[in-house]
């Protein structure tokens, strides 16, 4: 089973694939996750990377699709070995059109395919104040939003204690920025998903617990129409 959650940045995907992935047992491959811990370790790649998030723009295909095929075959390296795990979550990718087939590519060749793909939906509105409002441990990465979540010690995490900052990519001009490339490269696939007949959608603009339990409705849906439940 392999699921690929979408919908635009700030609309819940990396929130819900961390309630789902034990949930489901799956492993959580999120893009972003790893690119921010490139960034974490001063690497030249993470500095090329900085760069390319810090103008709001999107990773090049080949570099990202390179990294995510990796960890698909660890993860089906551990499966075979036994270990608890069911398949992929994709979270924040793919995001073009050459990443979506590559995407096919790489599980094709494992003789396997996406179960479904669930796009989250939100206002843009919405989308706008909870990434201009989110903060981030630089430490532990620990999310937290100043008007909904707010760090308890202001600037200070209470996790590992580690300084609480705003993202270089959450300030308004790289939001605006990705936002519109979402809209332009990323939001087409739903077409082609929908033409697939994988592609779900559930409304993100409710409680996140709702959310949760609307994917998992639609994924057992789906596996149960595979024969696979």
């Amino acid at each position: 089973m392999h699921v690929i959650l979408m919908g635009a940045q700030g609309s819940g995907k990396g929130t819900q694939a961390s309630l789902l992935e034990p949930r489901l047992k799956l492993v959580k491959i999120a893009t972003g996750d790893l690119f921010r811990a490139e960034i974490a370790s001063g690497s030249p790649l993470g500095v090329e990377l900085k760069a390319i998030l810090g103008r709001g723009d999107l990773v090049p295909d080949a570099l990202t699709t390179d990294v995510v095929r990796g960890r698909i075959a660890a993860l089906i390296v551990d499966r075979k070995a036994g270990k608890p795990v069911v398949g992929a979550l994709f979270d924040g990718f793919p995001r073009t059109d050459a990443q979506a087939r590559s995407l096919d590519a790489i599980l094709e060749g494992h003789g396997e395919r996406l179960t479904t793909v669930i796009e989250i939906v939100v206002p843009r509105d919405t989308l706008v104040e909870r990434l201009s409002g989110r903060r981030v441990c630089e430490t532990c990465a620990k999310v937290f939003h100043i008007v909904s979540n707010p760090a308890p010690a202001g600037d200070c995490c209470d996790n590992c204690g580690g300084r609480v900052i705003q993202r270089e990519d959450d300030m308004p001009e790289p939001i605006a920025r990705r936002l519109a490339l979402y809209d332009q490269q990323t939001a087409p696939l739903l077409d082609y998903y929908r033409s697939l007949g994988i592609l779900e959608r559930v409304d993100g603009d409710q409680p996140v617990e709702a959310v949760t339990s609307a994917i998992l409705t639609i994924v057992d849906r789906r596996l149960a129409a595979s024969g696979t439940a």
